[in-house]
């Protein structure tokens, strides 16, 4: 069975795990990890719709996230000596195509020192980026979303995915379907697009994750099987991960066994080592 995870939180900074840098490093080393990489939330957009008093760790303003992302690394760098396992330090990254945050994004990331990035998307958007929702938050919206406009939205979200995968900027990706957590893009009229996220994986060869936090929120893993059977062919066209996406230090390695079951018996056997992680440039 995988002996590392790739894909934790933590609540330093207020980011969103539900315990320290250190009671999640202590889990991880105490349940026999080899490896665990810390990757808290890097979402920053000038676009962003949220209550910055209740999501501290969205930012508006650019120099104000790189600023909270370099303390975040001095936390972990400062803890490393304190522990045997060893310490990988990224973060899951938000991808957004404007111009504006592409051009930020690619000249911060150099002065960053992390070991790898996670691409993501956990937002509905415009086509053009002047509104930009966590899909978490649609709840809270004070005017519901027309039907017509929720579903090009999800759109949008799913050729974000894709376009992200195109970008070159991360390791592996995370929960390619995040959304249907939501009961979004479920029916079958949005395979389309994620076919062209599958596509996009096999073009490019970037590693995806299983992400066994899905079992307990839907019953299953993100992505869907079905989607890590379309890339299984061979052994596997793209290297796959197994993920946790842990929050709080029990939930570390949670259903792990299950997704190797899965691996098993798709002959899913191209795997994504701590080795192959690749520092951004």
């Amino acid at each position: 069975m995988q002996n590392f995870t790739l894909h934790t939180h933590n609540n330093e900074l207020r980011f969103d795990g539900r315990a320290s840098a250190r009671e999640m490093l202590t889990a991880a080393q105490d349940k026999g990890f080899t490896t665990i990489g810390v990757t808290n939330h890097l979402i920053m957009h000038k676009n962003l719709h949220f209550d910055a008093a209740k999501e501290p760790m969205f930012f508006y303003d650019f120099k104000k996230a790189e600023s909270a992302y370099m303390r975040h690394i001095e936390i972990l760098e400062n803890l490393k000596s304190d522990f045997k396992i060893n310490i990988k330090i990224g973060f899951e990254t938000d991808f957004f195509q404007d111009k504006d945050w592409r051009n930020y994004f690619e000249k911060m990331i150099t002065r960053l020192p992390v070991d790898y990035l996670i691409g993501a998307s956990h937002f509905l958007k415009s086509e053009d980026e002047s509104f930009i929702v966590n899909i978490y938050h649609l709840k809270h919206l004070e005017t519901p979303l027309e039907a017509e406009v929720l579903k090009g939205y999800v759109i949008n979200h799913l050729k974000n995915i894709e376009q992200a995968i195109r970008s070159g900027y991360f390791s592996f990706m995370a929960h390619l379907d995040y959304c249907t957590i939501f009961n979004l893009a479920e029916d079958s009229s949005y395979d389309v697009y994620k076919l062209k996220i599958i596509d996009a994986l096999k073009e490019t060869g970037t590693p995806f994750e299983i992400n066994t936090s899905g079992y307990d929120r839907i019953g299953r893993p993100h992505p869907a099987p079905w989607m890590i059977k379309e890339l299984s062919q061979n052994g596997g066209l793209v290297p796959v991960v197994i993920s946790d996406d842990a929050h709080y230090p029990e939930r570390l390695g949670n259903h792990f066994d299950k997704a190797e079951a899965l691996l098993k018996e798709l002959n899913y056997t191209n795997r994504l080592t701590v080795d192959m992680l690749k520092k951004p440039c």
